[in-house]
């Protein structure tokens, strides 16, 4: 079912013919993939590395975090148990996608969340998360919030309120739309009705300064769930079924790490004389690896 999911986003953003050769997805099966550089430090939290390996496992198709003690908001900085991946600055429409689902179990006296959390640091970060109200008995809804400089605020974004008998998983998806400057946030409680847009979506990113941030020079993108002032016990669970990360990067950008630099060259003339449909080095999209591809690396040498 994902990796149906999967094609179909790729369908849907594909932007100007291409989307880049090796966009970030990451399943879960049995573990991170290493080939995406998952890392648990982040920078102004105490301990910087939030790796708790007796509250992480893995199933065959999950990533499983039962929650603890610890959190982001403003000077407390004592999370735990956040993986992240490194992104360079996002280009074109980007998108930012994951599915979790979290059991609450003994839970109770706070807003427990888990889902999306982009950022800088421990200080800098905007969060869309699946979360319990314990003013409304506990019920789920998605919400959203950020902080800059140790200043925490609600992100003005909400979904529908319903009942954890209905289920406990939900799909979040941020969506950034370069032709009008706007970021869009979805989720999909799978129910049926699909993505649905969030209360007080769209937002420009100017209104998320930690999102903004990352998106125009990079940063982690990462996971985490947060028993939000309450506690309990048997704990909660956050169960994660995928990451997804699209950005359309420079045409020259072969490798889609960010930069034209060498590495990208090197593609180029490791393929040279290639003759194939959308081949990645193939950057003028004439069919063939050649002068022509290997000048547009030269020309835009340097640029992200």
């Amino acid at each position: 079912m994902m990796r149906t999911l999967w094609s179909l986003t790729l369908v849907i953003l594909t932007i100007g013919g291409r989307v880049c050769a090796q966009p970030l997805m990451d399943d879960f099966l049995g573990g991170l993939d290493p080939q995406n550089r998952w890392s648990w430090v982040v920078a102004g939290n105490a301990p910087a590395n939030t790796l708790d390996s007796t509250r992480v496992s893995f199933t065959a198709e999950h990533l499983q975090i039962t929650a603890q003690a610890g959190a982001l908001y403003q000077s407390v900085n004592n999370l735990r148990n956040l993986p992240s991946v490194s992104v360079p600055a996002l280009r074109g429409a980007w998108v930012i996608e994951a599915r979790v689902r979290l059991t609450r179990n003994g839970s109770s006296g706070g807003y427990l969340q888990a889902g999306l959390v982009v950022f800088r640091d421990a200080d800098h970060y905007f969060n869309l998360h699946l979360v319990y109200l314990p003013d409304q008995s506990y019920q789920l809804s998605v919400s959203g919030g950020h902080e800059w400089n140790g200043v925490y605020q609600w992100a003005g974004l909400s979904g529908v309120v319903w009942s954890p008998s209905a289920g406990d998983t939900a799909r979040l998806m941020i969506r950034y739309e370069p032709d009008t400057g706007l970021a869009r946030f979805y989720y999909d409680r799978e129910d049926g009705a699909h993505w649905r847009e969030c209360t007080g979506s769209p937002r420009p990113l100017s209104d998320f300064p930690a999102l903004q941030t990352v998106a125009q020079l990079g940063g982690q993108v990462g996971l985490y769930v947060d028993l939000g002032g309450g506690g309990g016990s048997p704990a909660p669970v956050a169960s994660f079924d995928y990451l997804t990360i699209l950005s359309d990067y420079h045409p020259a950008d072969v490798t889609c790490d960010g930069i034209v630099d060498d590495a990208d060259l090197l593609q180029v003339l490791f393929h040279f004389g290639a003759q194939r449909c959308n081949h990645p080095a193939d950057i003028t999209r004439d069919g063939i690896v050649d002068d022509a591809d290997l000048l547009q690396v030269l020309f835009h040498f340097g640029a992200r």
